[in-house]
């Protein structure tokens, strides 16, 4: 019958202990408790806005007054589209960068504007105007229509 008792103590003190130190009070007799917090948001509380990435505005469209006509691509001529798969894209700019504003299709004609840009990196791309829409293309993809 001792060990029982001494267990029902030691058990009951341990409550005790436990009860105390919830109520705050054990702390007042010397000992530490530690408080461990966790590194989720409270759900109540708002979450800070992810940062989002601002993407490099395109170069813009090149302006005709900026440009010299070029006489390889002579202004209002015709040009055949070839050398694609299907078609050709139509771009806001002479560069791959740009936006395709349409297509013109394999062997169709297209109206050379006269606006023609050379580039390094890139090469030759003319400004023409489709049935539905101008802008730019590679050079490489026209042939003179006649």
């Amino acid at each position: 019958m001792g060990i029982r008792a001494i267990v029902f103590c030691v058990a009951v003190a341990g409550l005790a202990f436990v009860a105390l130190s919830l109520a705050g009070i054990v702390s007042t007799w010397g000992f530490d408790w530690v408080t461990i917090e966790s590194e989720e948001p409270e759900p109540d509380s708002t979450p800070e806005a992810a940062p989002t990435a601002t993407a490099e505005p395109l170069p813009e469209p090149v302006v005709a007054a900026e440009l010299e006509i070029d006489p390889r691509y002579p202004p209002d001529t015709q040009w055949r589209v070839f050398d694609v798969p299907s078609a050709l894209n139509v771009r806001a700019g002479p560069n791959t960068a740009h936006e395709v504003l349409g297509t013109a299709s394999l062997d169709s004609t297209v109206t050379l504007t006269g606006q023609v840009v050379e580039s390094p990196t890139s090469g030759t791309w003319v400004q023409v105007r489709t049935n539905t829409v101008t802008g730019w293309v590679f050079a490489a993809y026209l042939a003179p229509a006649g």
